[in-house]
């Protein structure tokens, strides 16, 4: 141990007590839930079964059925099972010695938008009664994690199982079998959903497959540019937008049901599949393109120039210094000891980290969710009349007494990101909990945000 610096500094095999006490934590919650639904077959009606069906099960029925709200026991259960999950998915994947990198988080982004879409194709009532639960909040995040492990689990495997030289073709392999996958499945589910239904004569299904194959091409085009890449990396990124070529594919086919049913002037038909879709006057409003511009376009045209302007030039400035990332401590450097000494290191790191920080892309990323989400909801709110569902955003939207309130909170805290971001100094060792927390972010931010974005978009 260097003598300048006492601190104990843990390995990537050790475990934090605040990392060990959040993994036994997920795990009763895990166990709880596990009893709740085996004390259901055993002794329907029981105090924990009660609960489960009360606070958790009906919500998730009545939502996957029309626009169902939370309460305050399941957010706040939620919003802890979220946090001891990041806690404790990143220590995991430290010690497997998983790789986290820059990379990393734009590998899981195409995630966040796989789950929007996936969500607004269920708002639509596309799928079938099997399949709408899994895509109603939080079966859809349970349905994405389990989708992002098996597909990194089933990489790694194929990157180790090749006989050649570039054993990455295994990995595209896999991709394109997973992605294959995903679209039999979404394909079943709308065959299955649209039976019995206004839909039932109307909805062609060619488009999910077309797009499906879309969504292979791009795993085989994207191949050669995945170098740099883990095979981990590879592989969700390329069946993230796999997934989500899928997924549009269904809101293609949705989109082109609609636009024919318009043409051809069937409004009790549009009536019966989207009551918002005909206006009390008659005149047929299904889609506003309009609403990409102010969700999508509007936090662009200022995170933009900060990114060229502040992040950029702050960034290769610090990694002229031997700094490739803002903030992260390199290894055996203990954040105490780093605190300690007053090194040009030290001093390069704290006087540029709070603006190289604004070319990070999970800060970006984490940032621009948060303020599209804003101003997704408050568009949708108060100016296409859609209800707001959550416990949090509707004590906000009521303390200003506008929708918009919620937008300048969450602009707001957005900075509060940046800020975060700018001031906190990780250890090594907790690299991939800080790709995980800005993940977190998004899931909690962009996810819905682009959620609403594409409801309001196709009007459903």
């Amino acid at each position: 141990m260097d003598p300048l610096r006492s601190s104990e500094y843990l390995d990537d095999m050790s475990l934090s007590w605040w990392e060990r006490l959040s993994i036994y934590a997920l795990g009763i919650i895990i166990s709880i839930v596990a009893l709740a639904i085996l004390s259901q077959s055993m002794m329907e009606g029981n105090f924990l079964d009660t609960v489960f069906q009360q606070y958790f099960l009906d919500p998730i029925r009545a939502e996957s059925l029309a626009d169902g709200s939370y309460n305050q026991v399941n957010t706040l259960s939620y919003n802890v099972t979220l946090i001891l999950s990041v806690i404790s998915i990143a220590a995991i994947l430290r010690r497997l010695g998983i790789a986290a990198t820059e990379c990393t988080i734009i590998a899981l982004i195409p995630w966040v938008f796989w789950a929007a879409l996936g969500e607004v194709v269920e708002d639509a009532g596309l799928f079938d009664l099997t399949l709408q639960p899994w895509f109603v909040s939080p079966g859809i995040h349970f349905q994405g994690a389990l989708w992002v492990i098996s597909t990194g689990f089933l990489a790694s495997i194929a990157a180790n199982s090749g006989k050649y030289e570039d054993d990455r073709l295994w990995v595209t392999g896999a991709s394109i079998s997973l992605i294959l996958f995903q679209t039999i499945i979404f394909l079943t589910s709308l065959q299955e959903g649209r039976i019995g239904t206004a839909m039932e004569d109307h909805l062609n299904l060619w488009p999910v497959a077309i797009f499906g194959i879309f969504g292979i091409i791009f795993a085989v085009v994207s191949h050669p540019f995945m170098e740099r890449w883990s095979s981990i990396e590879q592989g969700l990124f390329q069946v993230g937008i796999g997934g989500c070529f899928v997924l549009y594919g269904c809101l293609h086919s949705y989109i082109q049901m609609m636009l024919k049913l318009a043409e051809a002037g069937q409004q009790s038909t549009l009536q019966m599949i989207d009551r918002s879709s005909v206006s009390t006057d008659g005149v047929v409003e299904i889609f506003h393109p309009e609403v990409f511009f102010w969700i999508l376009v509007v936090p662009l045209l200022v995170l933009i120039p900060v990114y060229f302007f502040v992040g950029r030039p702050n960034l290769y400035k610090l990694n002229n210094q031997g700094i490739s990332i803002p903030g992260l401590l390199p290894p055996g450097l203990s954040l105490s000891d780093y605190e300690k000494e007053r090194t040009q290191y030290h001093d390069n790191m704290e006087s540029l980290t709070w603006k190289a920080i604004l070319a990070s892309p999970i800060v970006l990323f984490a940032m621009y969710g948060q303020a599209v989400d804003g101003i997704a909801t408050g568009i949708g709110l108060a100016e296409y009349g859609y209800i707001e569902k959550h416990v949090f955003s509707s004590a906000v939207i009521d303390f200003f007494g506008t929708a918009y309130g919620f937008t300048v909170l969450k602009c707001f805290i957005g900075v509060v990101v940046w800020w975060f971001f700018a001031l906190q100094r990780w250890e090594y060792r907790y690299r991939h909990l800080r790709i995980l927390m800005a993940l977190a972010l998004m899931t909690v931010g962009l996810a819905p945000g682009l959620r609403d974005l594409f409801r309001m978009a196709l009007g459903v």
